[in-house]
């Protein structure tokens, strides 16, 4: 199961590891129920994930047409996943990091 917060403002999706095709595969239909028509915005919280696979990447396009006008992002993504997201051009469900990356001088 994927742990999931509804709080009033927000429906927060957590998802941890590896997001490989079997690992969708397993909580694809929790994720389809939670994010049907929602009430708020929907964010997947990807902290900790190190890897996605174009199975996930699908389930982020049918969260993000459920979500409509509600809204869908995607926080805490690593360096590695956020590339997935860039190569694939759906780097605008992204949300900003929060903080500013500094380069050491």
């Amino acid at each position: 199961m994927t742990p999931t917060c509804a709080s009033e403002d927000r429906l927060v999706i957590g998802f941890a590891a590896h997001m490989d095709t079997a690992r969708c595969v397993r909580v694809e239909a929790d994720v389809r129920a939670a994010v049907t028509k929602p009430d708020r915005p929907v964010v997947f919280d990807l902290a900790g994930v190190d890897f996605i696979s174009s199975s996930f990447l699908r389930l982020c396009i049918y969260a993000f047409q459920q979500a409509g006008e509600q809204g869908f992002r995607v926080v805490h993504a690593g360096p590695s996943v956020k590339r997935v997201f860039k190569i694939a051009g759906l780097d605008a469900m992204l949300e900003a990091d929060e903080a500013p990356t500094t380069v050491p001088s």
